[in-house]
């Protein structure tokens, strides 16, 4: 019971990626580490979200803001002996994809990747007691389009800490896990398309060589299940970042023909922390097939100023199934998540998406 039901809520996260309030998207799960002996695990996720705006002033037609996007993660748990073991997880913790049709934003957009890979080692001291730790690896690119040009831009790889700590009892399934994930400061490197009008200088427009930086956010992960009754688990998980004071901010380098004078932007800020829960509930039907129920809730800001980020606080519902066959398990889950209205800029935005995920798992 402990096992499937345990990947029904992997698969079940996977499918609960979604346009957020913040750009999270993995929750940088680290759930791998916890399986039994070695393991392999791949999951991929494809989410639809709707988030719209009515019409506003002159816009006569709806304005669509997210599109369609798909994720994908693997990790790999190795068991070295009954106290040690390490896991390498690669994942997308973070990214965009939104896209204004018309309305006030018509033609703006932001396209952010994300890749990270983890490593974490595990030690268990008895008692049901484990600590876990090691280092990640994070690489960040994307495309924005506002009123203030086109900015297309990458960072090399930044290294960042993850620590936690653990307690089990196998006995009622019982496990809390709590992890720590430092904050990275990326040196983004890239180009600035100003557009037409721009600058004194540049009546035309003018692509110049742009320099920033971005903050990925500190996180908080506490992830928990208990047996509550024969064949039937209860788990879920609390998720804290701290999205409050980040930006996204370039300086774009005017060359020869304004020298030492620069364009400076600010395309995005955050201006809340983010915070998600998520409650579930697993149930065996036999040696081969599992079954979950999940509700999410993510807060959010009612209010902002920037369209990039037009997404509020959401509520969610998730089911999924595992199947489980010697030393293979395939898991899939579905969600609906709807968002609260958000108000940017004077225009509401509401919506909602529909994700799917599958996870595979195998045990060697």
């Amino acid at each position: 019971m402990k096992k499937q039901t345990l990947t029904l809520a992997a698969a079940l996260t996977a499918a609960a990626t979604s346009a957020q309030a913040g750009i999270d998207r993995s929750g940088q799960d680290i759930g791998v580490l916890f399986e039994e002996g070695n393991y392999f695990k791949f999951s991929f996720a494809n989410v639809s979200p709707n988030i719209t705006a009515p019409a506003v002033g002159p816009f006569t037609s709806t304005s669509q803001s997210a599109v369609d996007f798909s994720t994908f993660s693997f990790g790999y748990k190795h068991q070295f002996n009954e106290k040690l073991s390490f896991a390498l997880i690669w994942d997308q913790p973070y990214g965009a994809d939104i896209q204004y049709v018309d309305g006030p934003a018509a033609g703006g957009f932001a396209f952010i990747d994300s890749s990270q890979i983890t490593g974490i080692l595990r030690y268990e001291m008895g008692n049901g007691f484990s600590v876990h730790g090691g280092a990640f690896s994070q690489k960040i690119s994307g495309r924005v389009l506002t009123a203030s040009g086109l900015l297309e831009a990458d960072s090399e790889r930044e290294w960042g800490g993850v620590a936690g700590v653990a307690y089990e009892k196998p006995e009622i399934a019982l496990r809390v896990a709590l992890t720590y994930f430092s904050g990275i400061d990326h040196q983004l490197t890239g180009t600035h398309a100003l557009p037409p009008g721009a600058h004194p200088f540049f009546p035309a427009g003018v692509s110049t060589a742009a320099a920033g930086t971005v903050s990925m956010p500190e996180a908080f992960n506490l992830d928990f299940q208990t047996g509550i009754a024969q064949n039937t688990l209860l788990f879920g998980s609390i998720r804290h970042a701290k999205y409050d004071g980040i930006s996204l901010d370039t300086t774009s380098t005017l060359g020869d023909v304004a020298p030492g004078a620069a364009n400076d932007v600010n395309w995005v800020n955050f201006v809340d922390d983010v915070t998600s829960y998520e409650l579930g509930i697993g149930r065996k039907l036999n040696d081969n097939w599992s079954v979950a129920l999940m509700l999410g809730y993510e807060e959010g800001a009612e209010t902002g100023t920037t369209f990039l980020a037009p997404a509020g606080s959401s509520k969610s519902i998730g089911l999924g199934a595992t199947y489980t066959h010697e030393n293979i398990k395939i898991s899939g889950g579905v969600r609906y998540t709807k968002f609260s209205e958000k108000v940017v800029n004077g225009v509401p935005f509401e919506g909602d998406a529909l994700s799917a995920g599958v996870s595979i798992g195998i045990g060697f």
